[in-house]
């Protein structure tokens, strides 16, 4: 099909598209999500970006730890996604190409950590580049002192074409012509030391997009027949109308990706689906590891967080020690026969089963120990005859539940598994933090503090 014919094509399609109306937000959103995940990665691998497509899809999403590449690759990456999805949210409307734009797409994209490189990220090439093209010819580009003349003549010229396509002029150029005439011109010129074909993909889709037409990309396995074509025009002087046919073709299928949208046809490739469900596994939250209870998992949990935080209320708690005649402090197993001896129930009992569980299953090592399940423990901290309030001599409390569920640990003051009124929910991968053991005791203290306060009669 001729390029003409191929240019009709996308008229019709988006004639067919426009008959729709305006597009849903969740198709929007299918749209948009597919344009940037191909843009991103295959304008980039073309470079020698190294990242997958799935590692693409990953910092898409915010994800930068992704393992074994080089940092450069990944912020290179970031930043390319951020100027498309910028150049997608502004959409069909206004648009000046200037020299600015351009450098400052240039700094969005380019990341190094070579120092001597750095001050010529965003500002026009200094030092004369070449490519050797697919049959191994070297080519020459612009000379350096040519880019700014260079530059400023295609920006007005193209700006020119805008204006006109703007202005539905008679005589003015088909938008998809203005578009692809600047990207060959624009890789003529190669006007900075690098990224020039990353940024070339950006502006030329960034016409396309601005003009009403969708954004196109290069597949891995048509990248040869695209570097072939540009070769031929830059090195032999080639027709240009093959290099047209064939990104014309391109934005076609964009168009179409829209068009199946909207008809509610399916655009997922075979295996997105897989991926998709690979980086959404990446993305949760990454809690530590999830097993179920065992008494040698509650030992450890004890033995790494809730002893201290036991021995840290019991040290606050003797501020109020002088307003009572009495104090006793007990702790319970399984919620019954609590002994009044501080924590050495606990101890005794948590050291027990670390002891004989090493390298033995949990299961034998209760019943060879007569060692039940512990479900539950609870402190207590009771004090009686207030000294304070003449013949009011009452008492007050404090107790501190952790009950032991299938896969998660809960601390509380009440005691009620199903209350949402828990001070922290954990896996028993997870300890307590010294900055809960802090909340978690000056709760406590507080409670207990208002409790006393409201037991005091009124004078």
């Amino acid at each position: 099909m001729s390029y003409k014919n191929i240019k009709a094509t996308i008229d019709t399609i988006k004639a067919r598209v426009a008959a729709f109306g305006e597009l849903t937000i969740e198709q929007k959103k299918k749209i948009n999500y597919k344009f940037r995940l191909e843009w991103n990665f295959n304008s980039n691998s073309m470079e020698g970006n190294t990242l997958t497509i799935e590692e693409t899809r990953s910092v898409m999403v915010g994800n930068l730890t992704v393992n074994d590449k080089p940092l450069k690759d990944i912020l290179e990456m970031q930043g390319h996604d951020q100027v498309i999805v910028e150049i997608l949210r502004i959409g069909k409307g206004e648009l000046r190409l200037s020299e600015k734009r351009i450098c400052d797409i240039h700094k969005a994209i380019m990341h190094e950590e070579d120092e001597s490189k750095k001050d010529k990220i965003g500002r026009w090439k200094q030092d004369a580049n070449m490519i050797y093209n697919t049959k191994g010819e070297r080519y020459d580009f612009v000379a350096p002192t040519e880019v700014p003349d260079k530059m400023h003549d295609l920006l007005n010229r193209t700006n020119a074409d805008i204006d006109a396509i703007k202005a539905n002029k008679k005589n003015a150029p088909h938008p998809i012509d203005v578009a692809l005439q600047f990207h060959l011109e624009y890789l003529n010129i190669h006007p900075f030391y690098d990224g020039n074909g990353r940024t070339a993909r950006i502006l030329t889709n960034l016409i396309l997009i601005s003009l009403g037409y969708n954004p196109f990309w290069i597949n891995e396995n048509d990248r040869k027949i695209y570097y072939n074509y540009i070769s031929d025009i830059q090195g032999y002087g080639g027709s240009k109308d093959l290099f047209y046919e064939y990104c014309a073709k391109l934005i076609e299928r964009s168009e179409q990706i829209v068009l199946d949208v909207v008809e509610g046809i399916d655009i997922t490739e075979a295996d997105d689906i897989n991926k998709e469900i690979s980086l959404w596994k990446k993305q949760l939250v990454k809690s530590d590891e999830v097993f179920p209870v065992s008494n040698y998992a509650i030992a450890e949990i004890y033995q790494r967080g809730l002893k201290k935080l036991f021995e840290k209320i019991l040290v606050q708690v003797r501020q109020f020690d002088d307003l009572f005649t009495k104090k006793r402090i007990t702790n319970g197993i399984n919620s019954r026969n609590p002994k009044a001896d501080h924590l050495e129930n606990f101890d005794s009992l948590f050291e027990k089963i670390i002891d004989h569980t090493k390298r033995k299953d949990d299961l034998e090592v209760m019943v060879a120990g007569n060692i039940e399940r512990v479900n539950d423990i609870k402190l207590s901290v009771h004090y009686s005859g207030f000294k304070n309030d003449g013949l009011n001599t009452f008492s007050s409390y404090c107790d501190l539940y952790v009950t032991f569920n299938e896969y998660n640990y809960v601390i509380n003051d009440h005691g009620n598994n199903t209350d949402q009124n828990d001070f922290v929910k954990k896996l028993y991968s997870e300890p307590l933090t010294d900055t809960e053991i802090d909340t978690i005791t000056s709760t406590m203290i507080s409670r207990l503090f208002e409790r006393i306060k409201a037991s005091v009669k009124n004078q």
